[in-house]
């Protein structure tokens, strides 16, 4: 599948509803992204809506051929003065009908570009479910682990569960 990824500024009605039917899904699959299940659509949509207009987040998607969105990552740069050198991924999801074709390299790619090319950044963090499979995914794209809570979360079944805090660096030339 080709996929192409954008970013999102101005997020139609329908957008919302994409994303919000990805993040059911993701979540249904079994994915430890902040809810539990079952998750209504509309409180997705309505998760959607309200973290959207974050000025210092921004929110890429990408979009198979016929234009439905397949895979969303989000790149938070800190507000305070002392902190706008680093950042933080979230929300790294791909449809589970959209797995296994490269996408989420694709829109980790995007995320890193724009916290080290774009915004400058020397270090961006991530959390991650503890031996879930996204973690040697990113431990494959070079995040290192800086550790590990337990208990931090919970699944979508609602087990506690161990989250890895990962982080990417990049020197200052």
């Amino acid at each position: 599948m080709t996929a192409t990824i954008s970013l999102l500024s101005e997020p139609s009605d329908a957008d919302l509803d994409a994303l919000g039917a990805l993040l059911v899904d993701v979540v249904e699959g079994g994915a430890s992204v902040g809810f539990l299940l079952p998750l209504p659509r509309e409180e997705a949509r309505a998760w959607w809506r309200e973290t959207l207009p974050d000025p210092w987040t921004q929110t890429w998607v990408a979009r198979d051929g016929g234009g439905a969105v397949v895979g969303t990552v989000r790149l938070s740069r800190a507000s305070k003065a002392n902190s706008r050198h680093r950042g933080e991924v979230s929300k790294l999801m791909v449809a589970r009908r959209a797995r296994r074709q490269g996408l989420a390299s694709r829109l980790m790619e995007t995320a890193e570009r724009a916290a080290f090319d774009e915004h400058a950044m020397r270090l961006v963090l991530l959390d991650t479910e503890t031996d879930s499979p996204a973690q040697p995914f990113y431990l494959e794209r070079g995040w290192s682990v800086v550790g590990v809570i337990a208990d931090y979360a919970a699944t979508p079944y609602g087990d506690p569960a161990a989250t890895t805090i990962m982080e990417l660096r990049r020197s200052q030339p």
